[in-house]
């Protein structure tokens, strides 16, 4: 028999006997002492303002490390954040830090769209205020940190520290799924300069066939040549990654017939997804361009610095596939766009422009000698398709193929994969348990208790079990439609180290703890035991 499944056996019932004797029991004597690390980034991007407010994406502004290396407990915890004119204050408790334990706090900011007004890097000061009980005192820390607001043509290739970066391609370019930010294919002004290619075109539908996307495509892009557009060189330190650099919307390249490779991708993905067509943005060292998915699948590399040369967009392709082969033989990045739009990677808000504004900007719809680029599709689609099948990317997840049951218990419910055991109710406990043995899912609860009565009575359990907690971070995280007290812990258990995620809560009248482990560096566990928690309900 599993000897892990021997050893949660007795670890149920070790729970079951501890959660009655330890409600209201924490909070004896001893003194907490408060010791805490900021923090924080020096810049944040106005032109992909709305990602920092997404804590999924994870695009922290601030972290605070809090630390209680006293033996008594310091509770009550507030910690609050704002930005100087540009995000209000917001704040965040935590009910108790117990002796030896860490809170680790990210700041998410809501931010104003006002920041979309900047031009160029703005000062500002973001604020961090820490308050809290120990010792029978309440005590308050302040810090303030300097923070830029760049304008909203500026890029930072990557946010990550000199301590946290390798150096590496992927590093320098850590921010390369912000770039989705600057694909705009709703701006009117797109659309219209779309729709006037097509006009050139024939009224091509880019979403009906391939070649009706050839036709389409090749249509925006004649309409660039006939208007003059061109590629303007990047300056020299524009790809370390380092500094700030500029970056062009869309509208900016119609109105200045120009810009750099980045400007001209982001500029023709926007065009492609403006018809219904998905694009990809690539980045190789010293180079970005554009992947367009025609209807059927396949994918066409395009090489949009050759609109400088006045070029057929069959040759752009041609150039395109050469420049993709290159690619491929070193480090490369795929911005899949519609994905990361789907995570909330978007644009900002975008000022209003005149009706006629590409008649202002002298963009013209002159006869041509015909776009016999259009008759194309058939060769650039399968070259283009069999060379980057990969790029499509992994869409949605498992648990779509994956048939579930539900528990439906007195208190609560939750789903679980239909060819697992029944989880088993020890009453003030149930436990679920994966045929192999290596996730555990286990929801306890007792009435009247507290969130620090779950807390002692859980780690004081694994304590009389035989584990010890190598490592604990305090958080916060989300189940049943609320944000409550959150651990993420790591233990030794006899047989191997594990993670373990506890979250604890009171709701009508009852303290919780649901709590889920596996081996350590089993991420697929991990993914398992979040799916799971989204699908616990009260009542």
């Amino acid at each position: 028999m599993n000897t892990k499944i021997i050893g949660s056996g007795v670890l149920a019932a070790l729970l079951v006997l501890s959660i009655v004797g330890y409600v209201g029991a924490f909070g004896g004597g001893g003194e907490g002492k408060l010791e805490y690390k900021v923090y924080s980034k020096e810049q944040i991007m106005s032109g992909a303002y709305k990602v920092y407010g997404n804590p999924k994406l994870g695009f922290w502004v601030a972290k605070v490390v809090l630390h209680n290396s006293g033996n008594g407990a310091i509770k009550n915890i507030k910690i609050s954040y704002s930005i100087d004119n540009y995000a209000p204050e917001v704040e965040r408790s935590y009910p108790i830090l117990v002796p030896n334990g860490t809170i680790v706090d990210l700041y998410f900011p809501i931010l104003s769209s006002e920041v979309t007004k900047l031009t160029a890097s703005t000062p500002s000061n973001l604020r961090i205020r820490i308050t809290y009980e120990v010792n029978g005192e309440t005590k308050e820390e302040s810090i303030t940190k300097s923070l830029s607001i760049l304008g909203v043509n500026d890029f930072v290739f990557s946010s990550l520290s000199p301590e946290e970066s390798t150096g590496s391609f992927y590093d320098t370019f850590s921010n390369a799924p912000l770039l989705a930010a600057w694909v705009t294919p709703s701006d009117p002004v797109v659309r219209e300069f779309a729709d006037m290619g097509n006009k050139l075109a024939g009224g091509a539908g880019a979403s009906l066939s391939d070649d009706e996307a050839i036709k389409s495509l090749s249509g925006m892009w004649a309409l660039a040549v006939i208007n003059g557009f061109s590629y303007k060189t990047e300056g020299e330190g524009y790809w370390t990654g380092k500094f700030a650099e500029h970056i062009m919307f869309p509208r900016d390249v119609i109105r200045d017939k120009s810009g750099t490779c980045i400007d001209l991708a982001l500029w023709f993905s926007s065009l492609a997804m403006s018809q219904g067509l998905k694009a990809y943005i690539v980045l190789m060292p010293g180079h970005a361009f554009p992947l367009i998915q025609l209807p059927s699948g396949a994918i066409i590399p395009v090489e949009a610095t050759a609109i400088n040369s006045g070029v057929s967009f069959q040759e752009a392709i041609q150039a395109g596939i050469n420049t993709w082969q290159k690619a491929m033989s070193g480090p490369y990045i795929v911005v899949n766009i519609a994905e990361e739009h789907s995570k909330g990677i978007v644009p900002p808000e975008l000022p209003q422009l005149p009706a006629d504004i590409l008649s202002k900007w002298g963009i013209t719809l002159q006869p041509t000698g015909g776009t016999q680029e259009g008759t194309t599709g058939g060769m650039t689609g399968g070259t283009g398709g069999g060379g980057t099948g990969e790029t499509g990317g992994e869409t949605g997840g498992n648990n779509g193929n994956q048939r579930w049951n539900t528990y439906l218990g007195q208190y609560f419910s939750f789903d679980y994969p239909a060819d697992w055991d029944n989880p088993e109710d020890y009453g003030g406990y149930v436990y679920l348990l994966s045929p192999d043995g290596e996730f555990e899912f286990m929801v306890i609860y007792s009435q009247g208790a507290s969130v620090q009565d779950m807390v002692y009575a859980f780690e004081n359990s694994l304590a009389e079990a035989g584990a010890t907690i190598k490592d604990r971070q305090e958080t916060q995280a989300s189940i049943a439609g609320q944000t409550v007290y959150t651990v993420l812990y790591t233990i030794d258990t006899g047989y191997g180290d594990y993670s373990a995620v506890a979250r604890y809560f009171t709701a009508n009248g009852m303290g919780f703890a649901v709590v889920y482990d596996f081996p350590v560096g089993r991420n697929e566990y991990n993914q398992l035991g979040e799916y799971i928690v989204s699908t616990f309900k009260l009542g």
